[in-house]
């Protein structure tokens, strides 16, 4: 009999990692509160699931994908679930000064000296931000299942059926025909990038190799902005001219600007025998054909993980003024 895995939520990392776990012959069934549009093409069992109205879901190996606090790991019965795989966030460390990304606004952008590796600080656990309530929900599930509990902290995910596409930013302005796009800081900003296929496949490897701990998911490399936006214009025939300018301002800010490189290592997924993490370049494509090919009538209500951001993320007033003074 194949064994039973639970995946919670159907966003993009539940769409991949409900083909990854089929893919080796496991029994998926994706617990969500609505059937995904994908769920049609895919086949998988579903069954409706809302968050504190819901018995948990009990199989072999359950995978949350939404899980954010520790009230979300609480409701798991381990006499019921052989093994939880949650998923966390890199934005859960903090540099050797306590400086974070969620508090980047207040007390300045954290520094690392490297890739950052799980050995690396993280925020205290508490109620206070996204990562310190994600901490909390991490030490919870290594309270209740200890060595058959598997963390997972992936960094700036992509990939089809996100409702948060960083690379909307620039495909939205490719489909919209701009000519030309300014990207500050020269365009040199690492924001490290995640393929959420590799997130679903080493979900697999962690449950067929029984993996406890906590594993960063990172691709190989990390692109700079520039390199983001030549990238995503190879699916164009006539791509704009990406303009690097360092003035300061709103003019240029993508999802991935940051004033100090945020890379992160890998190694310890490689070392567990995950040996083709993705480059950006190569994992890409398939998102950016999905938003290409397939781009929502309004993105707001699309991809409210954008539309939340405190800027706008498309001015293009703004840009041709500040363009037309180059």
């Amino acid at each position: 009999m194949a064994r039973s895995v639970a995946i919670v939520g159907a966003g993009q990392i539940g769409f991949a990692a409900a083909f990854a776990f089929r893919d080796r012959g496991w029994d998926v069934c994706v617990y969500a509160r609505s059937k995904p549009q994908w769920h049609d093409r895919l086949l998988f069992r579903f069954k409706p699931h809302t968050l504190g109205n819901d018995p948990a879901p009990a199989a072999d190996v359950v995978l949350d994908t939404i899980a954010f606090d520790a009230e979300d790991i609480e409701r798991y019965d381990p006499e019921t679930v052989g093994r939880l795989i949650v998923i966390s966030s890199a934005s859960v460390y903090r540099d050797d000064e306590g400086r974070t990304l969620d508090e980047a606004a207040q007390n300045g952008f954290p520094d690392f000296s490297g890739p950052i590796t799980e050995e690396q600080a993280t925020v205290a656990p508490g109620p206070d931000t996204y990562s310190t309530r994600k901490v909390r929900m991490e030490n919870k599930a290594l309270e209740l299942f200890a060595d058959r509990a598997t963390i997972l902290r992936p960094c700036a995910i992509y990939g089809p059926w996100s409702r948060h596409p960083r690379e909307w930013w620039f495909v939205k302005r490719m489909l919209d025909e701009r000519r030309r796009i300014p990207l500050i800081h020269g365009g040199r900003s690492q924001f490290q990038t995640t393929d959420v296929n590799d997130i679903a496949y080493l979900a697999v490897d962690v449950a067929e190799q029984e993996l406890s701990g906590i594993y960063n998911v990172a691709d190989e490399g990390c692109p700079t902005v520039l390199e983001i936006g030549e990238v995503l214009g190879w699916g164009f025939n006539n791509p704009p001219e990406l303009v690097p300018v360092d003035t300061p301002g709103l003019v240029g800010r993508t999802p991935w600007s940051v004033e100090k490189p945020f890379t992160v290592s890998n190694t310890k997924m490689i070392a567990a025998g995950y040996d083709l993490p993705s480059t950006y370049g190569s994992g890409v494509l398939m998102a950016g054909e999905w938003l290409r090919d397939f781009p929502p009538a309004d993105w707001r209500a699309s991809f409210p993980q954008l539309a939340a951001y405190p800027w706008d993320l498309f001015d293009y007033a703004a840009e041709d003024a500040y363009l037309e003074k180059l």
